[in-house]
């Protein structure tokens, strides 16, 4: 798939995150992460700014979708992730780390990105 310049950008931001994130949740599983280091990387990660910089594109285009989930989950996690382990625990985070690796492979899939198809 062709994309400019600034779409490339995007997805590649977006990729990134979802990746990050991805290591953090296992992290988690994996007990490697306490919830202080949790909050602070996905505080690092900065879903809001990029939210904020890359929503009006991805509204605007259902080829999109997965990187869209891969933000809106991340986003949600950062601002949910008190009420989420206090009502549901850490467990829970494993049905957000599947999430993100579904659409990281999805992502990697259609825009040809070998080396995340490997990672996730």
């Amino acid at each position: 798939m062709g994309l400019n310049p600034a779409d490339q950008e995007m997805v590649k931001d977006i990729t990134r995150m979802g990746v990050r994130a991805g290591v953090l949740l296992r992290g988690v599983m994996l007990q490697k992460v306490d919830e202080e280091t949790l909050r602070w990387g996905l505080r690092e990660l900065a879903p809001g700014d990029m939210m904020g910089r890359y929503m009006p594109v991805l509204r605007n285009h259902p080829e999109y979708v997965q990187l869209l989930n891969i933000l809106h989950l991340i986003f949600s996690l950062e601002g949910q992730l008190d009420f989420q382990i206090q009502e549901y625990g850490f467990d829970s985070l494993k049905d957000d780390l599947q999430e993100i690796n579904f659409s990281l492979q999805q992502v990697g899939e259609q825009f040809d990105l070998q080396e995340l198809a490997q990672t996730v």
